[in-house]
């Protein structure tokens, strides 16, 4: 018989195991890379056998316990937090943007405009209604994203859409292992009209006169560019924008102005809560 502790040659089947154990364990692709980096360097230098539970089971309790009940919950505030904060500087930035179009080119697009930031406003609505609260409401933006009321101005609300679009699907991702099916709703929902949003901004440019690469609707799948809700808002604040303190590029600070529709600087949309 042969002793069950016995070290026995690894196989292409172990690191099969392997991989499969984490991948169902860790669905992050760049941690699960890095873990089966790790554990595949142990095989080959000790043997496979027994060794195989003892790097797989460590990953998976490290794993499953970073997705506890708390953590899962601490995660959704998380990123709760970061999508409320983008839409704080949607509804500030395009509100700023609407009050300064007439005389510019961006006025041909008042009502996408307008439209737009009334759809950022119920994005905001809906976030607090499960409890998020932004990072601020105090807004620092760099005076070059208004772009000068020209094709500019929708390069910028491109580039903050695309990163948006990231945050929403860490949102969808975070609400999906919470066993949140409204909040992953929600998320899927604001993600739709933000892709609109981008769309639209593509086309405006291309309009005015800006090379735009590939039509407006290019995307066959969401690009995930930003994989944490940190990421996301560090990319925003790479482009100069500041969340209650000043950005790195001269601008001024702006406050959250409220609805839209009260202000003039918005227009009615068919649908204003998430189903």
């Amino acid at each position: 018989m042969s002793d069950s502790n016995e070290v026995r040659p690894v196989t292409q089947k172990d690191y099969v195991a392997v991989e499969e154990a984490f991948d169902a364990a860790v669905p992050h692709s760049a941690t699960r890379r890095a873990l089966l980096d790790r554990a595949g360097k142990a095989l080959a230098v000790i043997g496979g056998g027994a060794l195989l539970a003892s790097a797989v089971t460590p990953a998976v309790a490290a794993t499953n316990g970073s997705d506890s009940k708390s953590s899962r919950a601490d995660s959704v505030h998380r990123i709760k937090s970061v999508l409320a904060t983008f839409e704080v500087f949607g509804v500030t930035f395009v509100s700023e943007a609407v009050r300064r179009a007439p005389g510019t080119p961006s006025a041909k697009f008042l009502p996408v405009l307008k439209s737009a930031n009334t759809s950022e406003y119920y994005h905001l609505r809906g976030l607090e209604r499960v409890g998020a609260e932004p990072i601020s409401k105090r807004i620092w933006i760099p005076e070059e994203l208004f772009g000068k009321g020209g094709a500019g101005l929708f390069k910028s609300i491109e580039q903050d859409e695309d990163i948006e679009i990231s945050a929403y699907l860490v949102g969808v991702t975070s609400f999906a292992r919470s066993g949140d099916a409204f909040g992953a709703r929600l998320c899927a929902e604001a993600l739709g009209t933000e892709a609109v949003h981008r769309a639209l901004a593509r086309d405006a440019q291309s309009k005015l006169g800006a090379t735009v690469v590939n039509a407006p609707n290019d995307r066959g799948f969401e690009s995930f560019l930003y994989q944490t809700g940190g990421d996301a808002l560090r990319a925003l604040e790479a482009v100069g924008v500041g969340f209650g303190k000043k950005g790195s590029k001269p601008g001024k600070f702006y406050n959250y102005p409220g609805n839209p529709l009260d202000n003039g600087t918005g227009l009615p949309l068919l649908s204003t809560r998430a189903q």
